[in-house]
């Protein structure tokens, strides 16, 4: 997506929000997401052209309300899983290198600084894609949650913790199940994750013991917790739901959509489904259309509030 300035921001269509009168206020504060322009390249047998990736994803925010999209990296390499710090002043991402593992960088929300925080180089092996997001800050700040693999050979990814002042890097799982999408609850004592391996439950490692349960009959992708670390929402068969961390009192917001991500105050939550990202409440109701980019010419992904 690099130089997506004037003619990729013509592609996008910031639409006019579609929330019910009842929905209340807009929703406030940032949103960081992956944008991805594609490139178009001739397709099988000397047929039309396709689109394609081509190295051009960066990181970029927008106002909750729609307005204010800016792009904050600009390079040949397509970063993804970006996270903003609970504090909302830096935002983690995974930035590819060639011939070795991805890398954790971080850089302020204003898309300042950008430098690396991890060093790795045989193990853990990360490899950065745009539909799971792999990245999660602990609630104060130091530590960033990853999944990765304990290896170049192949297996199932684990839980990694990294420690952004000294670059530490401990691990968390050792399960058959595998383990992805880590997500920290906002008072610190869970990490959700979804088991690599299917059916793909959802799981909680207390952050302590470092032991982990199934939440209830939960399975799918993507977790996110709301701000009272009560709930969690998933994508399950391509429906968003939400449960309680008990793994009761399951709930479908009646939408179809991934990726989603609460906001700070628990009135919202975004979204994206196909070309769009989108906002909706927690109860299912009020839906806004927040970003929109045809399909032929990128797309864009993991919102994060």
């Amino acid at each position: 997506m690099r130089r997506l300035l004037l003619a990729s921001l013509t592609c996008l269509a910031l639409l006019a929000g579609v929330a019910s009168a009842s929905s209340g206020s807009l929703p406030t504060g940032q949103i960081v997401f992956g944008t991805n322009r594609f490139c178009l390249a001739r397709g099988p047998n000397g047929g039309g052209k396709v689109p394609v990736e081509c190295g051009k994803g960066e990181i970029a925010v927008i106002d909750a309300k729609g307005t204010g999209l800016r792009v904050l990296t600009h390079d040949k390499v397509t970063e993804t899983s970006p996270a903003s710090s609970p504090d909302h002043t830096q935002i983690a991402y995974l930035r590819p290198r060639a011939h070795t593992s991805d890398q954790i960088w971080v850089m302020n929300a204003n898309g300042t600084d950008q430098h690396a925080v991890s060093h790795f180089r045989n193990a853990p092996q990360l490899f950065g894609n745009d539909t799971t997001p792999d990245l999660s800050w602990s609630p104060n700040g130091q530590e960033i949650v990853f999944a990765a693999f304990p290896n170049n050979q192949g297996g199932v990814e684990q839980l990694y913790d990294l420690n952004v002042r000294t670059h530490a890097v401990r691990r968390l799982t050792n399960l058959k199940t595998g383990a992805t999408n880590p997500v920290w609850s906002p008072n610190g004592r869970w990490i959700a994750f979804i088991g690599a391996v299917a059916p793909e439950r959802v799981y909680l490692l207390s952050a302590k013991a470092h032991k982990a349960h199934v939440v209830g009959h939960a399975a799918g992708s993507g977790p996110s917790w709301s701000p009272d670390s009560k709930r969690l929402v998933f994508n399950s068969k391509g429906k968003l739901w939400t449960v309680n961390a008990a793994g009761t009192h399951f709930h479908s917001l009646g939408v179809w959509g991934a990726q989603p991500s609460w906001s700070p105050d628990g009135r919202w939550i975004v979204f994206t489904y196909g070309d769009y990202v989108k906002e909706i409440r927690p109860d299912g109701q009020g839906i806004r259309h927040i970003l929109y980019v045809t399909s032929n010419k990128g797309r864009n992904f993991e919102p994060n509030w």
